[in-house]
């Protein structure tokens, strides 16, 4: 629900050529093809098949460039510290909608 939000606010910014991932391997899948142009990516803590901080360290092993953001509901100041040792450029504690996702994403667009 949260992924599809975030397309469609995306969408509504002018971004049109969104990936959708429904666990890490399936985003490590996205970044390795060639044929997309991946500029910001969007993670959870929990997800199924290998959580977000394991994805994480093999998105950086890959790419030290994009730009990554934790959307998690994971408030831990553990978590947040060991993400940003590994390199995310913002962590945005759940929940949010169309209401506050507009403002969230146009704020992190801005930092592009």
């Amino acid at each position: 629900m949260v992924r599809e939000m975030l397309r469609r606010v995306l969408a509504s910014l002018g971004y049109e050529n969104v990936k959708q991932a429904g666990n890490g391997r399936e985003a490590l899948k996205i970044l390795d093809d060639k044929a997309n142009k991946v500029e910001l990516i969007f993670l959870d803590i929990v997800m199924p098949v290998m959580d977000g901080r394991e994805t994480l360290k093999k998105i950086r092993e890959k790419d030290k460039n994009v730009v990554i953001v934790m959307l998690t509901s994971v408030a831990d100041k553990e978590v947040y510290l060991e993400c940003k040792k590994e390199g995310i450029n913002d962590y945005i504690l759940k929940p949010i909608n169309a209401a506050n996702g507009a403002d969230i994403l146009s704020k992190i667009l801005n930092k592009l």
